[in-house]
């Protein structure tokens, strides 16, 4: 590989998410994810070098520190989604997986949009 990729994902901890960060980590590449919790990553992917963990809930991040996050990698993947669950797929919607990727992550090279 000859350039080493830097990539954010937003939605890490959900079943797309930490399938793509394994897949991208297993290729080589710096992970950083926005999570809550870290719990639901292995041992082995916690303790890989080339990831890094932001906690925080994306929806009480600002733009600032979203730009920050971004401006630092090659790419944004957003696997943001709803729990499968009568709340999750009958309830309200927030914003955020209402808004089109461009408006989420405008300052990205890259835009991967994940869906489950």
């Amino acid at each position: 590989m000859d350039h080493l990729k830097s990539i954010l994902i937003v939605g890490a901890n959900g079943a797309t998410g930490r399938l793509l960060v394994t897949e991208l980590l297993d290729r080589g590449h710096r992970v950083k994810a926005i999570v809550r919790s870290a719990e639901n990553f292995s041992q082995a992917i916690r303790e890989n070098e080339n990831f890094s963990i932001i906690r925080a809930n994306v929806l009480d991040l600002s733009n600032a520190e979203i730009d920050k996050y971004i401006k630092e990698c090659d790419a944004v993947a957003s696997c943001l989604g709803h729990n499968v669950s009568f709340k999750g797929i009958f309830g309200p919607r927030i914003g955020l997986l209402l808004m089109p990727p461009a408006a989420c992550v405008n300052q990205s090279n890259v835009i991967i949009r994940i869906s489950r």
